[in-house]
């Protein structure tokens, strides 16, 4: 079997990001570009839409500043994009031993979200 690329890792995760949103109940549409800002967009028939970017770690970031200098250049483009009114801008990143931190991406910086039951 041929060794696993940078590109078939990420996938793996946003499928996973996928399958743990229409969970909750989301219609989600992944993006086939491994070069967007946004790799997922979720939507509720009750709410706004969820953009989502999606990243894999190797090792957890115990910080949501480590968060903020790792993926810098990622959230500064998520910061400045067009995006629907009302629409919720989020990062998610999964590492093999912690699985998933969410952040929401804000004009000022980013926030860690404390999840529901995952």
């Amino acid at each position: 079997m041929p060794a696993q690329t940078n590109y078939t890792k990420g996938r793996e995760v946003e499928y996973l990001a996928r399958d743990l949103l229409v969970s909750k109940g989301y219609q989600v549409l992944r993006s086939a570009g491994s070069h967007s800002p946004i790799d997922l967009i979720a939507w509720q028939d009750t709410g706004h839409p969820l953009l989502v970017q999606v990243k894999r770690n190797k090792i957890p970031l115990d910080r949501t500043a480590r968060v903020a200098q790792k993926y810098r250049d990622d959230i500064g483009a998520l910061r400045t994009m067009a995006r629907p009114t009302g629409s919720t801008v989020e990062l998610w990143v999964w590492t093999p031993h912690k699985g998933w931190r969410f952040y929401s991406i804000l004009p000022g910086g980013i926030c860690e979200v404390i999840s529901d039951g995952e």
